[in-house]
Order: C-alpha cells, then structure tokens, then sequence
C-alpha cells in the first residue's frame, strides 16, 4: 500500500504512464494532442485544439478568487527519442517502457520524455486537484514541436496570453534553480547537390564512430562533450580517401553521440586502423570520452562523392566550430552544435546555433552564410528565436523565490539558460507577461541516459500551488 506521504507522487506518475504510453516524437504529435483535448474534456474543462494542434485549457477560478490574476501553465508535448545502438524502437510507434527505482525513473532503452512529459503530467494533476486548493482563473497550454522548430510557441494565438499577467513554464531540468531567462536561437540547414564519380580504390569500408556521452546542446554545450560529426570528418581529412555515404546524429538539439561513414581507400587495414587508435587516443586525451570505432568491409559502392563535394564537405564541417563561442564568467553567452549530417541525393548539415544576446544571432547568419558560399553550399535559415531577456523587477520571481526558501529551507539558485525555451516567444506576443521556469530535475535528457530524480516531483509541484494560492490573493 503507498504511503499517505507518496500520494502526491504517485498520482503525478500515473498522469506520466498515460504520456508514455503514446508516441509523441516532434512533429508527429496528433495521438498526444487528440489524448489531451479528450482528457481534459472528460473533465468538463473548456479546451481548444487550435491548427498547430497546441492544446489550450479553461480551469475556473476557485469560488471568490475570480477577480484575481489569470496564471498560465504551460509545457510541450513533443520529446527527443533516442535510443541505445542496437536497440529496437520504433519513435513513430512504440511505447516509452518506464524503469522505476527508489530514487529514479529512467526508460528501457531510450529517453524517458520527462523533458517535458513531467511538466505535462504535473499541470494535469494540479487541475483534476484545483478544488483542493486556492487559484485564480488559470489557463493551460500544452505546445507541440518544442524540440524541433518550436513552431506550436510561434504559431500560438496570442489571444490566448494577452488576458494573462503571470507565466509559468514547467520545461526546466533542475528543481533548485528559477530561470528567468533563456537563449535565442536559429537553425540553419546547408545543403548541397551531390555530383558523382565511379570508385577508383579497390578497398570499401564501413566505420562507424560511437559511445560518445551526446547530450542537449544548450544546458550540455559547456561540458566539452565530443561530437561524432566532427571526429568523423578529421578522420576523413587525414587520408587517401573516397566517400560513399556519411550519416550521423539524431536532432539539431542533440550534440552527436554516433556517426558512420561508407568510404573507398587503398589504405591497408592495418594502416586504417593505426588511425583509428590514434583517434581514439586522442579524444581520450582532449575530452575524456571513450570513443568506439567499428570497421567493416563492405561491397564497393557504385557511386561516390565527386573529389570537390568531398573536400567542401569536410571544410564545411571543420570550418564551423561546435561548441561554445563566448562566455561571460561561468555563463555560456553563445553556442553552435552540428548536430545532423545525411547523404542521400544531396548532402544535408544541420545545425543549431544559440545565444542569450539576440545581436550574435544575426552574427552567426552573416558568418555561415560566408562559409556556406566558399563551400559552395545553399544555406536557410530558420525562423530566429528571439532570447528571453531576464526581469529584474519580475513579481513572480519574488513569490515564488520566497515560497521555495520556506518550503526546503535553501534559496533557489536563479539565472538564464543557454537551452532554448518557449518564454522567449510569448514573451514577444506580451511583453508584459511575468514569466518564470521550473521544473523537476531530470539528468542527461535527450539520450537513454534521461533520468527524473522522483524526490523532486513532490516539492516541485507543492511550489507550484502554493505560488497560485499567493497570486490568488493579489488584486487583478
């Protein structure tokens, strides 16, 4: 039987088995968004399924609180699925399957989604509870494509912020910390037609680079995690070599944990793998990572990347750095991850450049879009996400700084982010939104690592309803 003191957390988590148990990667999120409109519905809550297929919900005011402020919660639906190599899972159709320990629930085999199925699963069980405690009128929006393009944020109806004065955003990933700010950012594709040429060498290989700790690129950037891209292209810089095929990494977001190159070479095998240790040697060396380098014979490709797409390929990659740009004390102002490469017809590089000063994000255009033209590839850029400027004089950050001391008896730590978040856009559609971030603590989300530290769920959403009761009494 579960203990009076756990029921909190495990009505939480049964509000996020229902989310696990549907297929919710970014861009496919009709199954999550059509639950969600039905399960609030079923409730008697007024729902909105708008063309993005955001989910906005209703909740009344508690009896003689309906003069008081109006709050928003708010999180994505769409997650990161990333699964370990070998590992069988179909995003678009299997099940998250949930591990559960004493202090942890983690996934078998993939990412978890608590980035931001616990934001979701918490503002479910705060409203099927709202009578239980003192609120104002509250709205719900559950976003779509966070991940990915943030397209369900941009493409919100500002209606449905303009009534409102205070914004809480449950997409952050350390219990102890308030963000009050994040970064911008844009993605920007390079692409490029491939020209090619018969095999000239005698030798075909595949080598597949792997291991790597991977990671999100904004909250991660500053940790020097190796990316598989670029470790993949100074191998191929430093030989004899032709190339048939080169894929790796999972999302723009995602700094590259794996990569694999199809290549032609008069390289002997000894020779191939002599480089292979020497690689692997060094990334020990500069990142502290365990680098795997498989290699496997293979037929010889008919066709292969004409000499010049090779070498503008691999300047390309090289030329770009990924990682951190700038600093300010222990803060990272400016970032770029390589995060996608595919070869199919044509070659496709995507990468996810951030910074916290808007001004640098128009630096980075003017840049890429330089090395793109003596690469001799296209490049698009996507629509910029403005940064979330932080508010000094932000009342909810006062509330809710206070309850948090009262309730754990440690000050919150309260800074901006470099990851990307939602705010920066409805912060745009009202600039006069008092807006916040919180949430649980979950390690090592976007990989199969992801962990929630089940301790943190409790408190987290004890902070968020005693900060609606204190709204509750302020004056509209």
């Amino acid at each position: 039987m579960v203990e009076r003191k756990n029921f909190m957390l495990e009505k939480v988590l049964d509000e996020f088995k229902k989310l696990a148990a549907i297929p919710r990667p970014s861009k496919h999120e009709e199954k999550i968004s059509n639950f969600l409109r039905d399960y609030l519905k079923s409730y008697g809550f007024e729902v909105v399924q708008d063309s993005s297929k955001n989910i906005i919900a209703e909740i009344p005011a508690i009896c003689g609180k309906e003069d008081s402020p109006r709050t928003i919660l708010q999180a994505h639906m769409d997650m990161v699925c990333v699964a370990e190599e070998n590992y069988k899972f179909n995003p678009l159709e299997d099940s998250i399957k949930l591990i559960r320990t004493e202090d942890f629930l983690t996934a078998e085999g993939t990412s978890l989604g608590a980035d931001d199925g616990m934001g979701i699963a918490e503002i479910l069980y705060i409203v099927k509870n709202h009578e239980n405690f003192s609120h104002g009128p509250l709205r719900i929006i559950f976003t779509v494509d966070e991940e990915q393009g943030m397209t369900g944020a941009i493409n919100l109806d500002k209606k449905f912020l303009a009534d409102a004065e205070f914004f809480i955003n449950c997409d952050s990933e350390k219990f102890e910390e308030i963000v009050a700010g994040s970064a911008g950012n844009i993605h920007v594709d390079f692409s490029k037609k491939i020209n090619f040429i018969e095999p000239k060498f005698s030798n075909a290989l595949k080598i597949k680079f792997s291991g790597l700790h991977g990671g999100h690129s904004g909250i991660e950037i500053s940790k020097n995690y190796a990316n598989a891209i670029k470790l993949a292209s100074k191998f191929l810089s430093q030989g004899n070599f032709q190339l048939a095929q080169f894929d790796g990494g999972s999302a723009p977001n995602v700094i590259p944990s794996d990569a694999e190159i199809i290549i032609g070479t008069d390289f002997s095998a000894d020779e191939i793998f002599t480089r292979a240790d020497l690689l692997k040697s060094n990334v020990k060396k500069i990142y502290g990572e365990n680098l795997k380098i498989e290699i496997t014979p293979v037929a010889m490709p008919e066709k292969f990347l004409s000499e010049s797409d090779f070498e503008n390929l691999i300047a390309l990659i090289l030329t770009i750095h990924s990682g951190v740009y700038s600093m300010r004390g222990d803060t990272v102002i400016s970032s770029a991850n390589i995060g996608i490469i595919r070869t199919t017809e044509s070659v496709e590089v995507n990468i996810l450049a951030r910074s916290n000063v808007s001004q640098v994000l128009e630096d980075f255009t003017d840049t890429f879009a330089q090395v793109a033209k003596v690469t001799k590839f296209e490049v698009k850029f996507g629509t910029p996400a403005p940064a979330w400027d932080f508010n000094p004089d932000s009342k909810l950050l006062k509330i809710m700084a206070e309850i948090f001391e009262r309730q754990n008896n440690f000050a919150p730590k309260i800074l901006t982010t470099h990851g990307g978040l939602e705010c920066s856009f409805f912060a745009v559609k009202n600039p006069k939104l008092d807006i916040v971030s919180t949430g649980t603590t979950n390690e090592f989300i976007h990989s199969p690592k992801e962990r929630l530290h089940l301790k943190t769920v409790e408190p987290h959403v004890n902070l968020i309803i005693e900060t609606l009761a204190q709204i509750s009494n302020l004056p509209r």
